[in-house]
């Protein structure tokens, strides 16, 4: 009986199944919203693979189930699904979605339709990159919009230090755009994980982001808004992956019999006894298979959303874990978001953002020389038969003080601690006469602190006195109050307007410490274990800012529109008697497209055309410019030296303001084949003028050499072209193919800045030096970029080798007459390239069949040059490190031709002087073609998912596969000064000074991770 009865349920579930399961013929037509027949439609079976287009008739028909679903989809339409419910005609008709121009874009204080934008602004939403796991905000930005260039600086864990320039650099104070998180300026994206962005607005010209003024908006503005709650049933969304990271290059170092023949030569070369090596130095290390590996990464991110009209909320939690190629380096970022919107009132809504992570690491020394602890160099350095160990078990100490770079990793300690937390809580009031109120108070929290040993034994640390301890915190907290009134009106269906006044305020606190001491006993590592050279330094600064600002909106018939702004900053960071100013802006635009000569145009969907002018600034980098310090020391009075005080650094200067860059931006959008095709491009000019610089003052002047910060009459000129187009190449049931390109070319040059009057009464510029590097073990800086009139930001200044005099193994280089010299002078350097590019490009391809995507983007630079100052080291052949494997080609006799010179232990050659100067010798193209990343997902259909509501996709991607370049380095994108607020310990000079150069920078990586997205 139970049999039976069991065998009668299985046929009554087949006979349900089949029942369910019974296709239905369907016939129907589509049309657009003017009642004309839509040829080419998508019409799918929802859930299956099952689909068919319409004819040119706009007819279709096709075998569906009878409960089923069909979608239909058209390029430049709203898609629409209708029920089956067992009919056999279903006719539709599609509205014209003009999808990308209503695009809602956020722009300061306020959001705005792409259609009605009048400025160059760039949108980029992560759903374009949501199949792949993002580490930084870098991910999101790199390739995707024209004039935005972004690069990592290294390979560290964690992505480094990047940087993000838009349209050239424009200060030598820093080049790095403001960001902005849901309303709150913030100093960098440390503080969210880029997993929860939802959208980034690149505000690139003066007319759009001169509603922020003086807060830095000469670089440009980053707008970044974070995921929200949507109404409706509460939505959980799981990204999980897992993969590895490889180094992309190592470099040809000697083996340990080249090795050997170099030393032999070194000092054979100056006459000296070539001394023996240690008895145990038989080895035949490769350093850099030992320092690098194959490094493990893995990660989840984990979004939960929901809500009614009343009230949404987003909840995302994430974890990221990456260990560095460099063994001991690892990173781990541990982060939350919440976003809650409530209405508590048909009048009245509030809501808050809450952003908090916490990122702990490990690191080794980068960007310094083998001499001073720098592993990366000390990988390159340490010589092939140097033992890993010695016969006590302990690592092997090298003779010649550059370190074992096995010692400097697993005996030293460089750990840091971050916690950044960034919120916001806004009300918004609805008011009579269509004005709205918001009030938004935030707040930003960033707490640093590192820890540094130094082991005494080690050659760093027994070389710096029985070790070294650090310890460095500080810790960055600033609010920001702002508040807004927005107006918005229609009158007689064809003047819009939109207005906007408001305040901002802002208040910053800055507090530091640093404690240092020496003389450790071996194996501790605490701070409090120093026995000598024990000190401590704190510092406090505080700054404030008050802003007023307003704009206003105008549009007319659809078809001329306005934007006009202006924006009063007032800032203690400012000279006392400079400490207001004023920003204005205004752009136009007309779209073409609805006059009535072109209303009726099959071909143009939409052309806009845009020009815009603006004035923005940038803020001094330095605090309390007004003030001299005193010092109680001696000054000089009357040629003698006398007890009292004097002037201390920095010297006060209460006229400082500023630097003010004013802007001209022309374009146009175009839009063709019904949303098939859009194209854009700009046209800039902007200059950058009042720059804040250095001086240094005589010692005459104050008694001893003081530093006072200026504004430099002169310019920083940038002038370029820009362009984007995107192409929805193919659209068909089962495959579709979307690309674009984007490309821009920028010229960056110095003019106007102070002469100086030759012996002969000539005026002639000077050349401000920055980019110092301390080469070897000595510390001493060589200088190898400088700021001048003529030449870009930042550029290369050194001599120009000629090659090697083949009687004698010299390094020949050019003077400034055309004689060639072994022995030339200061004023023989001349310029030897720029480290910014003149081409940034970006190349995306998404192609979609049936359940299977593949994402592709491909980005490049070109016209740049790199200073491979790596090489300044392992090719100097001066000391008994190792060498590069390009020295087998080195002068070794009388009548050698060759561009290597020989090798003289010393450094010193047989003219007197060195072989490695700062020369077009260590210049290198820079430019790269790179394969960024590539992506190929798969959606898995079942319908029990369907049912469930359920989406699952795995996906597989790849980073940085591959590399076309000529540099000889680990990587073309490098920097060593890597980012604005990393500054060369001796000269303060940012990064937009000294960009290009690479100084033993933790190597770039390719990465290769798999995973899954999973969402109900």
């Amino acid at each position: 009986m139970t049999k039976n009865f069991t065998l009668l349920i299985i046929c009554l579930l087949c006979g349900i199944s089949v029942a369910i399961a019974q296709n239905i013929n369907i016939k129907g037509e589509v049309k657009d919203h003017q009642g004309l027949p839509l040829p080419g439609v998508s019409v799918k079976v929802d859930g299956t693979s099952n689909g068919v287009m319409t004819n040119k008739d706009g007819i279709y028909t096709l075998s569906a189930p009878g409960n089923g679903t069909l979608t239909f989809s058209f390029i430049g339409y709203k898609t629409i699904s209708e029920a089956i419910n067992n009919r056999t005609n279903i006719n539709t008709t599609l509205a014209d979605s003009n999808q990308e121009l209503n695009e809602v874009v956020v722009i300061g204080y306020g959001s705005q339709k792409k259609k009605d934008i009048t400025s160059a602004i760039s949108t980029i939403s992560v759903k374009d990159v949501s199949a792949r796991p993002i580490i930084n905000t870098s991910e999101v930005l790199a390739g995707k919009a024209p004039g935005v260039q972004v690069f990592n600086a290294s390979g560290a864990p964690g992505g480094g230090n990047f940087s993000v320039r838009i349209r050239g650099a424009s200060s030598p104070n820093g080049s790095e755009p403001i960001y902005v998180v849901d309303g709150v300026v913030v100093r960098n994206t440390e503080s969210i994980d880029p997993n929860n962005i939802e959208s980034i607005s690149v505000l690139k010209d003066a007319s759009a982001a001169g509603i922020y003024g003086s807060l830095g908006a000469t670089n440009g503005v980053v707008l970044i808004t974070t995921k929200k709650g949507t109404a409706g049933q509460t939505k959980v969304e799981v990204n999980m992956y897992a993969g590895k990271q490889q180094i992309i290059k190592k470099l040809d170092m000697l083996n340990a019999d080249q090795y050997k023949d170099l030393i032999n030569d070194e000092y054979t070369n100056k006459g000296q006894n070539v001394p023996a090596f240690p008895a145990n130095f038989t080895a035949n290390n490769n350093w850099q298979d030992l320092t690098y590996r194959s490094a493990n990464q893995s990660g989840i991110n984990v979004g939960v959303s929901g809500g009614t009209d009343k009230g949404t909320f987003y909840l995302g939690l994430g974890r990221l874990q990456q260990d560095g190629i460099v063994y001991g380096t690892n990173f781990k970022r541990y982060s939350t978001n919440l976003s809650l919107e409530q209405k508590l009132k048909p009048w009245l809504s509030v809501g808050t953002n809450v952003a908090y992570n916490r990122t702990d690491g490990r690191t080794v020394n980068d960007n310094q020389s083998a001499n001073r602890g720098g592993t990366i160099l000390g990988a390159l350095y340490a010589p092939p038969i140097l033992p890993i160990f010695n016969s006590n078990g302990k690592y092997q100490a090298n003779t010649d003080n550059v370190s074992n770079p096995l010692d400097d990793i697993y005996s030293n300690e460089n750990h840091y601690v971050k916690n950044n937390l960034l919120g916001n809580a806004h009300a918004e009031i609805t008011l009579p006469f269509n004005i709205k109120y918001r009030s938004q108070l935030g707040i930003s929290l960033n707490n640093y602190n590192n820890d540094t040993f130094t082991n005494p034994l080690t050659n760093q640390g027994a070389s710096q006195v029985n070790g070294i301890g650090t310890n460095t915190a500080n810790e960055t907290f600033r609010y920001t109050w702002d508040n807004t009134l927005t107006y918005s009106t229609v009158i007689n269906g064809k003047h819009n307007i939109t207005a906007v006044v408001g305040t901002s305020a802002i208040e910053e606190k800055y507090t530091s410490s640093y404690l240092y001491g020496t003389g450790f006993p071996a194996g501790i590592k605490t701070l409090n274990a120093a026995s000598a050279n024990k000190q401590i330094s704190t510092f406090k600064t505080d700054w404030t800012s008050n802003s007023y600002f307003g704009r206003i909106n105008y549009g007319y018939d659809d078809k001329y529109l306005l934007t006009a702004s202006l924006r009063a900053d007032g800032s203690s960071r400012a000279g006392i008697n400079n400490q207001w100013g004023y920003f204005p802006a205004v752009s136009g635009a007309w779209r073409i497209s609805n006059e009535d000569f072109l209303k009726d145009n099959t071909v143009i969907k939409d052309l806009k055309l845009r020009a815009g002018y603006g004035e923005v600034g940038n803020l001094p980098q330095t605090l309390y410019n007004s003030y001299s310090s005193l010092d109680p020391s001696a000054y000089l009075f009357g040629g003698n030296s006398a007890s009292g005080y004097r002037p201390a650094n920095p010297f006060g200067n209460p006229d400082l303001k500023w630097e003010s860059t004013k802007g001209l931006n022309i374009g146009f959008d175009l839009s063709v084949l019904n949303d098939r095709v859009s194209f854009s491009a700009d046209y800039y000019d902007k200059k950058t003028t009042n720059f804040i610089f250095p001086v240094t003052f005589p010692t005459a002047i104050s008694g001893n050499a003081n530093t006072g910060y200026y504004n430099l009459p002169g310019n920083i000129s940038n002038k370029g072209i820009e362009f984007s187009v995107t192409g929805r190449i193919l659209a068909k049931t089962d495959f579709s193919w979307t690309a674009n390109l984007n490309a821009s070319f920028n010229k960056n040059s110095v003019n106007g800045m102070p002469q100086l009057v030759d012996s002969k009464g000539n005026n002639v510029d000077q050349t401000f030096p920055f980019g110092g590097i301390g080469f070897g073990g000595n510390g001493n800086n060589t200088n190898l970029s400088i700021v001048k009139n003529g030449l870009p930001l930042g550029a290369f200044y050194g001599y120009q080798y000629t090659g090697v005099d083949p009687a004698n193994g010299n390094a020949l280089y050019r003077k400034a007459d055309g004689t060639i010299t072994a022995k030339p002078e200061a004023a023989d350097q001349t310029y030897l390239g720029s480290g910014l590019p003149k081409g940034v490009y970006g190349f995306t391809n998404s192609f979609n069949y049936k359940s299977l995507s593949l994402d592709i983007l491909i980005d490049a630079v070109t016209g740049n040059k790199v200073y491979n100052a790596t090489r300044v080291e392992t090719e100097s052949m001066s000391s008994t490190a190792n060498a590069s494997a390009a020295v087998l080609d080195r002068w070794r006799k009388p009548g050698d031709i060759t561009d290597i010179p020989g090798a003289f232990f010393g450094g010193i050659n047989a003219a007197g002087t060195t072989n490695t100067l700062p020369s077009s010798r260590f210049v290198e193209n820079g430019s790269f073609v790179r394969l960024k990343s590539i992506t190929l997902s798969y959606r898995i259909k079942n319908s029990l998912f369907d049912k469930q509501g359920i989406q699952l996709t795995v996906y597989a991607t790849a980073q940085n596969l591959w590399t076309i370049t000529k540099y000889k380095g680990y990587y073309p994108e490098v920097n060593t000064f890597s980012s604005s607020s990393q500054q060369d310990g001796k000269l303060g000079a940012p990064s937009s000074t000294a960009v290009g150069i690479d100084y033993g920078t933790y190597p770039q990586t390719k990465t290769y991770t798999a995973g899954l997205n999973l969402s109900f």
